[in-house]
């Protein structure tokens, strides 16, 4: 579990930890790296990737009734970008 841990770390060339892809479903390497946590964006927030849209407002919109699609039209991404954003935040189905 550790190794997939760190295969979602990228690194410098120094090797220190510049960016991170949390898991947002269940803990698979090749779950989507969707979302980024880096400490020059966002002030280190989670974020949709090369967004910078915050993923805890895509989850309180949801949260307050909108739907994934309109989400998705409204900041123009892909449904399943959403759904990862709603799945960061409220950790649904990340076992």
């Amino acid at each position: 579990m550790l190794r997939e841990h760190l295969q979602r770390i990228e690194r410098d060339e120094e090797g220190l930890a510049i960016r991170l892809y949390p898991f947002t479903r269940y803990r698979h390497v090749q779950n989507p790296k969707l979302i980024l946590i880096d400490p020059r964006i966002a002030f280190g927030r989670p974020v949709l990737v090369g967004t910078g849209i915050a993923t805890s407002t895509v989850a309180e919109r949801y949260k307050a009734g909108e739907s994934i699609a309109a989400l998705a039209e409204d900041y123009a991404r892909q449904p399943e970008e959403i759904e990862e954003a709603v799945r960061c935040e409220l950790h649904l189905d990340a076992a």
